[in-house]
């Protein structure tokens, strides 16, 4: 199911124009990010919004692989009740699998780049990119949770039958 899974996934997002087109825009806004932050005449503010912007991707790059991480194991448990107990019913519990693995997916492709138009609204600027990126591993990390404790109901039924 994993083997036919992932390449499957993988041929939509390259087949689909309009996902491939914002594959490459995140790199675009990044390299505009680091022409805005070089216009600003502090060094040290403009290394401190390099560490903030890099700081962000690395713990999103980090968060999102152990959620991925996290959503094989639950899919390899549901694949072993699969086995063991085919009579359970686990397609409530693979929709929330796949729609939590389209999640972090999609949360592990997101830039976020602190917006600001003057040097006077950096601190602004990187508090709302912070705040923005903490909401959305937030709603990730929910769905992740809603799709273990669907494997937790299978796993319930399995037992009392």
């Amino acid at each position: 199911m994993k083997k036919v899974f992932i390449p499957l996934c993988l041929l939509v997002l390259l087949a689909s124009p309009a996902l491939a087109a914002n594959a490459t825009r995140p790199g675009k806004i990044r390299e505009e990010a680091r022409i805005r932050i070089q216009s600003i005449r502090d060094e040290k503010k403009q290394q401190i919004l390099e560490h903030i912007s890099s700081q962000l991707t690395l713990i999103n790059g980090r968060t999102t692989q152990a959620m991925l991480k996290h959503l094989e194991q639950i899919q390899a448990l549901l694949n072993k009740i699969k086995v063991r107990m085919p009579a359970v019913d686990i397609a409530a519990a693979q929709t929330k699998i796949n729609e939590a693995e389209a999640a972090v997916n999609a949360q592990a492709e997101k830039e976020y780049v602190i917006e600001f138009t003057d040097e006077s609204g950096l601190r602004v600027g990187a508090s709302a990119a912070k705040t923005q990126f903490r909401a959305d591993i937030k709603a990730v990390r929910e769905k992740v949770r809603l799709a273990r404790q669907a494997v937790v109901d299978v796993l319930k039924a399995a037992k009392a039958l």
